[in-house]
């Protein structure tokens, strides 16, 4: 089926931004019975969308064009001081961003504790209020992306996952005291992570870096000065490359 929707996306082209489900099918390889029907529910989940004369890429892969073109530009800013950190505190580090209302981790170079499970991977979403990264974001976000990040019923990641609304108003609260987030077994049991936000010149969050290793097993709070300065760093270099203004 992944290989069907990717020759539907895959038959739309600058030269031919507008296509019928005909066009489709004979660049897809496709019956136009087939087509249609995955034209149709790519057209209700905003992959697509109508047009006068057929449909269009629509605005949801727009989305993603844009998430994948500032996760490469953060990427390329970060490795280095990620793996730095790594070397210092043998912990796996992590960079991500909000995509409300998940946090959508762009690297993560694993640490000494390889085989530690984690819920995150490259590209994958973990909700942001579970998560330190998210928690370091959301902390510097406005109340407006607070509210679209906090569901009505939280999901029970792990054993201290936050419950409601009001406990997760309160971490924000402390990351903003801290300057750093910390979370125990919420994102994953067994898993204890610290977090610090990447800021704009303007203090708006870009991004989040954290650190992850065994919950109860090392004392994590004690990486946090570690995780601050290399906030720091990065902060700087962000605030000196005018094209994170408007990421």
């Amino acid at each position: 089926m992944i290989g069907r929707v990717a020759a539907v996306l895959g038959a739309f082209s600058g030269e031919r931004p507008v296509l019928g489900v005909n066009d489709i099918a004979r660049s897809a390889g496709l019956a136009k019975s087939v087509t249609s029907r995955i034209v149709s529910e790519l057209v209700a989940v905003d992959f697509l969308e109508r047009a006068d004369n057929g449909v269009r890429v629509g605005i949801r892969m727009f989305e993603l064009g844009e998430l994948a073109q500032r996760s490469k530009e953060l990427r390329q800013l970060a490795l280095a001081a990620m793996a730095d950190l790594r070397q210092a505190t043998g912990m796996t580090v992590q960079l991500s961003v909000l995509k409300s209302p998940d946090q959508v981790y762009v690297e993560i170079l694993r640490g000494r504790d390889a085989d530690m499970p984690i819920r995150s991977r490259i590209g994958g979403r973990v909700p942001a209020y579970a998560t330190a990264g998210g928690k370091a974001v959301l902390a510097h976000s406005t109340d407006e992306v607070v509210a679209g990040a906090t569901p009505q019923l939280f999901e029970q990641l792990g054993p201290g996952t936050v419950t409601d609304e009001a406990a997760l108003r309160r971490q924000l609260d402390a990351v903003r005291a801290n300057g750093f987030s910390h979370e125990v077994e919420e994102s994953n049991p067994g898993v204890e992570c610290v977090a610090c936000p990447l800021l704009r010149a303007d203090g708006t969050p870009i991004a989040a870096i954290s650190i992850s290793g065994p919950a109860h097993r090392a004392n994590m709070l004690q990486y946090a000065p570690a995780v601050r300065i290399t906030a720091l760093g990065l902060n700087r270099r962000i605030r000196a490359n005018s094209a994170f203004s408007s990421l």
